[in-house]
C-alpha cells in the first residue's frame, strides 16, 4: 500500500472545453482524502491536444495541487480503447492511491477496463466517501436492489471510485491558488483503431439536465394512484417555475421517463426546495435528494419515512392539497418569492 500515493480526480470537459459540474464537485472528497492521508491531489485532464487553461486554473483553485494534461490526437474525441490505454499506462507509472471519476457514460465504459488493466479495485456509484477508523477509504453506496446502503472499502490498490453527481457540493475556490501543470503525451502506437466517431447529435432529453440544475423540484410518487394524476405535480411545478421529478416506483410503472427519476439509480439532486408528493421515502429515494435545503412532504401515511427527513410535512391526500396549494401560489404570485 505504501507505494501508492496521491488522490487523483479524472476530470471531464464539456464540448466547449469547460470542466463539468461533477468534475468540480469531485474536488471536495478528493481534498478531504488528500488532507487526511497527507497526500497531494492531482487533476487529470484528457485533453486530446487542445488548450485546457481554464480547466487547469479551476482545478487548481478548487484544490488540486497538480494538473496532468494527457495528450494525444486520438483523445480529442472519446474512444474507449484510447482512453483505457492512456489512463491505465499513466496509473501504472505514477501509482496513485485513489482515483475518483464522476458517474458518466464515458467513465462507466472505460473505468472498469482501466481497473482490470491496472490490477486495481473499482467501487461504483458512490454517494459518500471518507476515511474510516482504520485509515482506509470507505465508500457508501446502495445495494440489494437499492433497498439498503452499504459501506465498502477496497483491499486492492489503486482504488478507483465513481461518484454520483451532486453527492458533494463544489469546494469554495481559492482564486490565488495555481497548480503545477505537467503535459504528458500518451503512447497509443500499439492501440488498435477499432472505433470511428461518425457524428454527434444533441440529446432531446432536456428535462434531465434541468432536473439536476433546478433550484426547485416537485416530485411525485406512487401515492398519486395513477399516471393521469401526475398533472397536479406538473401544475405546481409550472406555478413555481420548478422541474418535475419522480420516484423509482413511478418510473418503473411507466408513468414518467427515467430522466425524471430522483434517487440512487436516478438523479442525485440538491435544490433549494424539494416537494415530495405521495412519496413514502424509501432509502433509495432519500439518497438522491436528502441534501436539499428545504424538503416539503405531503403524504396520507403519517408514518411514512419521508416525514423523518422533511422540514415541513402535511399528512393528507396530495390530490386534494396540491391543487389548492397551486391555486394559492398562482393567486398570490408566490413563485416570485421562492
Amino acid at each position: 500500500m505504501s507505494e501508492f500515493q496521491g488522490v487523483w480526480v479524472v476530470a471531464e470537459l464539456t464540448a466547449d472545453g469547460q470542466l463539468t459540474e461533477t468534475s468540480q464537485e469531485l474536488l471536495t472528497p478528493a481534498r478531504r482524502l488528500g488532507d487526511k492521508l497527507g497526500q497531494p491531489v492531482t487533476g487529470i485532464l484528457i485533453c486530446g491536444g487542445q488548450v485546457c487553461q481554464d480547466a487547469q486554473r479551476i482545478l487548481g483553485q478548487l484544490g488540486a495541487n497538480q494538473v496532468i494534461c494527457l495528450n494525444h490526437e486520438r483523445l480529442a474525441e472519446y474512444n474507449v480503447d484510447a482512453y483505457t490505454a492512456a489512463l491505465s499506462t499513466l496509473i501504472q507509472e505514477r501509482k496513485p492511491n485513489v482515483v475518483l471519476a464522476g458517474v458518466s457514460s464515458n467513465a462507466v465504459d472505460y473505468l472498469p477496463r482501466v481497473a482490470v488493466r491496472c490490477g486495481g479495485s473499482l467501487i461504483t456509484q458512490a454517494s459518500d466517501l471518507d476515511l474510516n477508523a482504520q485509515g482506509k477509504v470507505e465508500v457508501t453506496r446502495a445495494c440489494y436492489a437499492e433497498g439498503l446502503l452499504s459501506s465498502v472499502s477496497a483491499k486492492v490498490f489503486p482504488q478507483l471510485i465513481t461518484v454520483k453527481k451532486k453527492a458533494f457540493p463544489k469546494p469554495v475556490p481559492n482564486e490565488s491558488a495555481t497548480p503545477n501543470v505537467e503535459s504528458v503525451t500518451a503512447d497509443l502506437s500499439a492501440v488498435p483503431d477499432r472505433v470511428k466517431l461518425v457524428s454527434v447529435e444533441p440529446s432531446e432529453a432536456k428535462g434531465a439536465k434541468k432536473l439536476e440544475e433546478a433550484e426547485i423540484i416537485v416530485s411525485g410518487g406512487r401515492g398519486l394512484k395513477e399516471s393521469s394524476n401526475f398533472q397536479v405535480v406538473e401544475a405546481l411545478a409550472e406555478a413555481l417555475g420548478a422541474a418535475v421529478g419522480a420516484s423509482r416506483a413511478v418510473v418503473d410503472a411507466g408513468w414518467r421517463p427515467h430522466s425524471e427519476q430522483v434517487g440512487q439509480t436516478g438523479k442525485t439532486v440538491s435544490p433549494k426546495v424539494y416537494f415530495a408528493l405521495g412519496i413514502s421515502g424509501a432509502i433509495q429515494h432519500l439518497v438522491g435528494m436528502n441534501t436539499s435545503q428545504l424538503i416539503i412532504a405531503i403524504n396520507r401515511d403519517e408514518n411514512a419515512p419521508i416525514f423523518k427527513t422533511a422540514d415541513f410535512g402535511i399528512v393528507g391526500d396530495a390530490l386534494t392539497i396540491v391543487p389548492e396549494l397551486t391555486r394559492v401560489i398562482k393567486q398570490q404570485n408566490l413563485s416570485l418569492h421562492v
